[in-house]
C-alpha cells in the first residue's frame, strides 16, 4: 500500500510537469517564411546577449507518447494540426503599415472521403498548411492526448475519445523589417589552388553543417556567389568610381545572403537589444574562423609561401523608403581566435567573440523608416533615404517613404529642403506678396468662421456650475447690420488708403524721373559751355595762324616810332 502511494505521487509530480504553459514572442522579418516548432521551453531572461544565448541554445522538449499537437487563432478557431506551424509574412517596405486583417476562412469542401485521411483533415489543414500573417497576432498551440482504446470498429473514432491537454504555448507575433545581409569575403588570385575552389568549398561545408532537422534549423545561406575582380584604386577617399587597373593582380571575391532566422532562438531574439545582433555575429565568427582555418591548411599543404591575407565586409540593404539607424560597421581582415587562459573569467560580450565579427554585437538588425522629410531621390528605389529637395515634402501623412516625396501644389515650394509638412509650402512668389495674401486668406476665414456660426444658447454644466462659450461667441451675437456697415466702412477706408498709397507711389516716382531730367539738363548745359570754349580757342589759334610776319614787323616799328615822338 505504501509502494502504491509512492507511484501514485509520482505519477502526479510527472503530470504536474507535464502540464506546462507556455509564452513566447516571435519576431517575424516580413518576406520570410518560417518554421515555429510548438515544443519549446521558456527562455532565460538574462540581460547580457552572450549568456542569454548560451542558456537558451537548445528549447527543444521531448515529445509525449501517443499525442497530437493542435494550433488555434485568437478566436479559438483550428487553424493547423502538426508540430511545426509554417508561418508567412507578405513583403512590405519600413513605412507601410499592414492594414490586411484576417479573412474568413472557407467553410469545410464537399469532397470525397478517402481511405486513409481523416474527416476534417482538408479543412483544417496538414503539414502543408500556411498561415499568413499580416498584423500584430496570437496564436496558441496545444498539444492533446487521448486515451488508448482497442478494439474500435470504425476508421478514426479516436477523435471520440477522452483527450487531455498537456501543455500549452501562447506564441504572438510581432512584425519588422530586416535588412538583407550579405557578407563577402575578398582573398589575392595567387590563393587559387589546383582542383580546388577557395572560398566556395569551405562556405559550402559550413553552410551545410549548420542544417539541422532535429534542432528545427533551415539553411542559414540562401544564395552563394564566386567571381574574379580587378583591382580598383581611388584617387581621392570620397570617390565613387574608383579607377580600375587592367595590369594590377586580380582578386577573388565571394558573397553569400544569410538569413539568420533559420532556427526557433533567432525568432525568439529581439532585433532591438542585442539579441539577435549577437546570433548574427555569432554565425559571422564562426565562418570567419573556418574559412581561415580551411584556406590556412591548404595553404600549407600546397606550399603557397604567402601569408594569408582574407578581407571581408557586410553589406545591409533595407528595402525602398528604409534604413539602419546606425550605419554598417567596417569590418578589418580575418584574424586567428585570440586564446585565454583557463583563470580568466569572460564576462564580457565582446570577449566572446574575436576578429571581424566583433563590432557586429552591438549593431541592431533592423529596418526603420526614413525620418520626416527623407526619400529616395526616386520612388521605390534602393536608394537610401535623402532629403526631399525644394518644392517638395513628406511628413505623417500616410504616404509611404518608400514612394518618394510628395510635390507642393502647382504655384507653391519650400523654403528649405527637408520639408515635412505641406504647411511649409509657400506661394512661389516675393515676401511682400506672401504677407499680402497670407493677410487676405486668414481674414477670409475669419469671415468664414462669423458666416457660419449662428447665435444660439450657451451650453451649461452641471460640474462647473456657469456658462462655457466660445471665443468666438461674441462674433455671432453682433447684429448683421453692423456687420455690413462695418464691411462697407473698411472697404472704403482700405480703397481711399490705396488710393492715396497709390497717388504717393506715383508723385515719388514722378518725383524722381524730374530729378533725373534734371540732372541731365544740367549735363548738357555743363557739355555745351565746355563745347564752346574750346570751339573758341581753335577759332583764334586759326585766326593767328593765317596773319604775314613782314605785316606784325611793320607794326612793331611804327608803334615804336609814335612812341619816341
Amino acid at each position: 500500500m505504501h509502494q502504491l502511494n509512492w507511484v501514485g505521487f509520482i505519477y502526479l509530480i510527472n503530470l504536474c510537469q507535464a502540464l506546462k504553459t507556455v509564452q513566447h514572442t516571435i519576431w517575424l522579418p516580413a518576406g520570410k517564411r518560417l518554421r515555429v516548432p510548438c515544443k519549446l521551453k521558456n527562455t532565460e531572461k538574462v540581460e547580457t546577449p552572450y549568456w542569454w544565448a548560451h542558456l537558451n541554445a537548445d528549447l527543444r522538449w521531448n515529445s509525449t507518447v501517443n499525442s497530437v499537437t493542435v494550433w488555434y487563432d485568437r478566436l479559438g478557431k483550428m487553424v493547423h494540426v502538426g508540430e511545426v506551424l509554417f508561418v508567412h509574412v507578405p513583403w512590405f517596405e519600413a513605412s507601410e503599415l499592414a492594414v490586411t486583417q484576417y479573412a474568413p476562412r472557407e467553410t469545410r469542401p464537399d469532397e470525397k472521403r478517402m481511405n486513409h485521411m481523416p474527416e476534417f483533415r482538408s479543412w483544417i489543414g496538414g503539414t502543408n498548411q500556411l498561415l499568413a500573417i499580416n498584423h500584430l497576432d496570437t496564436i496558441t498551440c496545444q498539444q492533446l492526448q487521448a486515451t488508448t482504446v482497442y478494439g474500435m470498429q470504425e476508421k478514426w473514432d479516436f477523435l471520440k475519445r477522452r483527450t487531455q491537454v498537456i501543455s500549452q504555448t501562447y506564441f504572438t507575433f510581432r512584425i519588422y523589417v530586416q535588412p538583407i545581409l550579405i557578407w563577402s569575403y575578398a582573398i589575392p588570385a595567387e590563393f587559387e589552388f589546383a582542383n580546388r575552389s577557395v572560398l566556395l568549398k569551405p562556405v559550402t561545408e559550413w553552410c551545410a553543417a549548420q542544417r539541422s532537422i532535429a534542432h528545427h534549423r533551415a539553411d542559414v545561406c540562401i544564395e552563394v556567389y564566386e567571381q574574379r575582380r580587378p583591382s580598383t584604386r581611388q584617387n581621392k577617399p570620397n570617390e565613387r568610381l574608383p579607377m580600375i587597373q587592367p595590369t594590377d593582380l586580380a582578386y577573388l571575391e565571394l558573397g553569400l545572403t544569410i538569413d539568420i532566422t533559420n532556427q526557433p532562438l533567432s525568432m525568439l531574439a529581439d532585433p532591438g537589444n542585442g539579441q539577435l545582433s549577437y546570433i548574427h555575429a555569432q554565425y559571422k565568427d564562426s565562418l570567419d574562423s573556418y574559412i581561415l582555418r580551411e584556406v590556412t591548411e591548404e595553404a600549407n599543404r600546397q606550399e603557397v609561401d604567402l601569408p594569408v591575407i582574407i578581407a571581408t565586409r557586410l553589406r545591409a540593404i533595407c528595402p525602398p523608403g528604409g534604413h539602419t539607424l546606425t550605419p554598417v560597421p567596417v569590418l578589418h581582415s580575418l584574424q586567428p581566435k585570440r586564446t585565454v587562459s583557463n583563470n580568466t573569467k569572460e564576462n564580457n560580450t565582446i570577449n566572446k567573440i574575436s576578429g571581424s565579427a566583433t563590432v557586429l554585437v552591438g549593431w541592431p538588425i533592423m529596418c526603420r523608416p526614413c525620418r520626416e522629410g527623407q526619400a529616395p531621390r526616386t520612388g521605390y528605389a534602393f536608394d537610401g533615404c535623402h532629403y526631399c529637395p525644394r518644392g517638395f515634402y513628406l511628413g505623417s501623412t500616410g504616404w509611404p517613404s518608400s514612394a518618394g516625396c510628395l510635390p507642393c501644389p502647382k504655384g507653391f515650394t519650400t523654403n528649405h529642403v527637408g520639408a515635412s509638412s505641406i504647411d511649409e509650402c509657400v506661394l512661389d512668389a516675393g515676401a511682400v506678396t506672401r504677407w499680402a495674401l497670407g493677410y487676405l486668406v486668414n481674414l477670409w476665414y475669419a469671415l468664414q468662421k462669423i458666416m457660419v456660426g449662428t447665435p444660439g444658447p450657451d451650453t451649461q454644466t452641471r460640474a462647473l456650475g456657469r456658462h462655457q462659450q466660445s471665443p468666438w461667441a461674441w462674433l455671432g451675437k453682433t447684429h448683421k447690420a453692423v456687420w455690413i456697415w462695418g464691411g462697407l466702412y473698411v472697404l472704403v477706408v482700405t480703397t481711399l488708403t490705396a488710393l492715396a498709397v497709390y497717388r504717393l507711389h506715383l508723385y515719388a516716382k514722378l518725383h524722381r524721373i524730374f530729378r533725373k531730367q534734371y540732372r541731365l539738363l544740367l549735363k548738357a548745359a555743363l557739355i555745351g559751355q565746355i563745347n564752346l570754349v574750346s570751339h573758341i580757342k581753335q577759332r583764334s589759334r586759326k585766326d593767328a595762324g593765317n596773319l604775314n610776319p613782314d605785316d606784325e614787323l611793320d607794326y612793331e616799328l611804327s608803334e615804336g616810332s609814335e612812341n619816341a615822338r
